[in-house]
């Protein structure tokens, strides 16, 4: 079942609260996700941002602030006794919430089958968001960090899909039921994964969408859904541009995901320069080891000298994370030093220097640390309760 994206303005953040814990617990978490906001300002930032609301229900003084910029969007006044405004859809906002979400749904049914209403692909894939992850050399810790996003985007009720694309993938080392198995074991299971979706793609494209739905895996620890390894690394190798945009708008216009978070190689290729272009936003993790940091400035001259306007475009999408960064055990990210290129500083984890086997999550410190940077990135906004 396709979910639904409900905006609700109401200034009493207790009555958002219990709200929201309601839709998550009931069977209309299957439906419904729900987006708050305790004032008409925090609304106008969300809209504006791209994001997108498939109905609204707000108390009449904040709907009629928020309304002029949604003219098309299905409206709910939320009053405290029928008549308090001019809206064709009104709900009392105390009554018991089964009867208010089962009348609120049978609007929005009959509002959606109106002539042009129903939601396109297109519609579908232009509320998923798309965060992509690279670095210009291994051991920056960049596989280690878009995992801890993505735990701490399925926390804050992102449904989020983690693909990696990195050409030598192991990531099946720490992720699903078979975490910590050895690579040779992974590999003769041969389970279907990114080359049967690509394969799909190429030869079915319209039942692109069912198959990764019929063969996705979930972890648990993460809360995130991903595809099973290649079980053809050629396919891998010879990923180019157009495939790897086809792949992330299936994955999109599935209607299953607020989050993609791509997991790039350390390199700079046309499938690179697809991902950026397809992503909202890229963090591009480096440390403080002047060779990093060399690698960094090459990687990014080349990307102006072969892709000229093109790559400077996406420049603007660029987020820089010094990883490894702070020793001390202040949680958190600090902003950097005046002329430093990193945005973001993460702190270092003393078990985890040399280590061989990492243990994923086992970090408070590193969690709470990607906690706060997945906040900033993606739920920043005064009076905005993101509610998953």
């Amino acid at each position: 079942m396709m979910k639904y994206q409900l905006g609700v303005a109401v200034s009493d953040t207790e009555y958002l609260r219990r709200l929201a814990d309601y839709i998550r617990d009931s069977k209309y978490s299957e439906q419904w996700q729900i987006v708050a906001f305790t004032h008409s300002e925090a609304c106008k930032r969300y809209v504006k941002q791209g994001y997108k609301l498939d109905m609204l229900i707000a108390q009449p003084v904040l709907l009629a602030e928020i309304k002029p910029m949604l003219p098309k969007l299905t409206v709910i006044a939320l009053v405290l006794a029928f008549g308090e405004s001019t809206e064709e859809h009104e709900l009392q906002q105390y009554q018991p919430l089964p009867r208010l979400l089962q009348r609120m749904s049978e609007i929005h049914a009959r509002s959606k089958v109106l002539p042009g209403q129903a939601p396109t692909l297109e519609d579908r894939a232009a509320g998923t968001r798309v965060l992509a992850v690279c670095s210009a050399s291994g051991g920056t810790g960049k596989t280690g960090l878009a995992l801890h996003i993505a735990h701490a985007a399925s926390l804050h009720r992102f449904r989020t899909f983690y693909l990696n694309l990195e050409r030598w993938n192991s990531s099946e080392s720490w992720l699903g039921t078979n975490r910590g198995e050895d690579f040779q074991k992974q590999e003769a299971r041969k389970e279907e994964g990114l080359s049967e979706l690509l394969y799909c793609l190429k030869t079915q494209s319209g039942q692109a969408g069912k198959w990764l739905l019929e063969h996705r895996k979930r972890d648990a620890l993460l809360g995130a859904d991903y595809l099973a390894l290649c079980t053809n690394l050629e396919d891998r190798l010879t990923l180019n541009e157009e495939d790897t945009a086809w792949l992330l708008d299936a994955i999109s216009a599935s209607g299953q995901y607020d989050l993609i978070i791509v997991d790039m190689d350390s390199d700079l290729d046309g499938t690179h320069i697809s991902v950026f272009e397809k992503s909202n936003l890229v963090l591009w993790v480096s440390n403080s080891s002047a060779s990093a940091r060399q690698k960094q400035n090459m990687v990014l001259r080349y990307g102006e000298q072969k892709w000229d306007e093109r790559f400077t475009r996406m420049l603007g999408k660029f987020t820089y994370v010094d990883n490894q960064a702070i020793s001390n055990q202040t949680v958190g990210i600090r902003e950097m030093a005046e002329g430093d290129p990193a945005s973001f500083q993460m702190p270092e984890i003393a078990d985890w220097r040399g280590a061989s086997d990492v243990k994923l999550l086992s970090s408070p410190l590193y969690r709470a640390a990607a906690d706060q940077l997945f906040k900033q990135l993606f739920l920043e906004g005064e009076g905005m309760i993101a509610e998953r």
